[in-house]
């Protein structure tokens, strides 16, 4: 009976390491872009703000995002550049790609007589500048600067929209809508190895663009260290690849290139270049050589 008892009692330690273990994968694979990685990504978007039939007549908003992540250190601003608002409060709130959340960025003042402004939120480290040039910062009405928040990433912005004081919506922007915006996501990601192959290495750089058309561009994993000549399966957001047929080499080495296919210009099923979260390979049996999150 002690022997039953302290094989079982091996068997709950285990399970529950395993379920720790279950947790935290689950909590790293945050289903969004950006935040916690290994490796750097850069992201660019530009586009005209869609008036709503409540803004203001010939009144026009242009958006610029720029985004950085460097092993999970990302930098972000958003620059609204806008004409012929009225005078008033307004507030920039976001919808996130992951959630559908909608999260309030800030609120800005248009003053009496200012024909335009540049509405800046920004996390960026800001250089010493002297005296001087920091006092025509203050004293320049038309440049609005703002903390860019830190509950928000960047990457996993979906839309963006400017309201009036009485919460009327003027303007919004879909950022992910490739056909209305010029973007250009560069990733460059190291690979984390399955427990197969444990010593493994590898990356996957990815180099996307949009001008105001589906996303083209091309996604290139490399690796070493893996068993010589297995067949290999790619899986991107957890969809086949339209990479059918991929091995190791004779030294257990993989070269992979992959581009957009099709009428959709997809990667996989239901996904573009700019909307890969993560990258895997596996054996025919299904486990996991290296995986990859953006």
């Amino acid at each position: 009976m002690k022997v039953n008892s302290n094989r079982n009692i091996t068997a709950l330690l285990a399970a529950a390491f395993c379920l720790l273990l279950g947790m935290s994968v689950a909590k790293a694979d945050d289903n969004e872009q950006g935040g916690d990685i290994e490796g750097t990504e850069d992201l660019h978007i530009e586009m005209q703000m869609t008036p709503t039939g409540a803004a203001p007549p010939g009144s026009s908003i242009e958006l610029q995002l720029e985004a950085d992540n460097e092993d999970g250190t990302t930098q972000a601003e958003l620059e609204l550049d806008e004409n012929g608002l009225p005078a008033g409060t307004f507030t920039v709130s976001v919808t996130l790609k992951s959630n559908g959340n909608t999260v309030q960025l800030g609120t800005f003042t248009i003053a009496n007589g200012q024909t335009e402004a540049e509405i800046k939120f920004s996390n960026e480290d800001e250089n010493e500048n002297d005296n001087e040039d920091e006092n025509e910062d203050e004293n320049d009405q038309g440049e609005i600067e703002l903390p860019f928040p830190a509950n928000v990433n960047p990457f996993d912005i979906a839309t963006v929209s400017v309201s009036d004081s009485n919460g009327v919506v003027l303007f919004t922007a879909d950022l992910t809508n490739a056909s209305k915006t010029i973007t250009t996501l560069t990733t460059n990601i190291i690979g984390k190895p399955g427990p197969m192959d444990p010593s493994a290495t590898g990356s996957a750089v990815l180099n996307a663009n949009a001008s105001h058309s589906r996303p083209n561009g091309l996604l290139h994993i490399t690796g070493q260290g893996l068993s010589p000549n297995t067949p290999l399966k790619v899986t991107i957001n957890g969809e086949a690849s339209n990479r059918k047929k991929a091995r190791t080499s004779h030294m257990g080495a993989v070269n992979i290139m992959i581009t957009p296919r099709g009428k959709t210009r997809t990667v996989a099923r239901g996904v573009s270049l700019l909307q890969i979260k993560k990258v895997t390979l596996t054996n025919q049996s299904g486990n996991v050589l290296l995986n990859f999150s953006f």
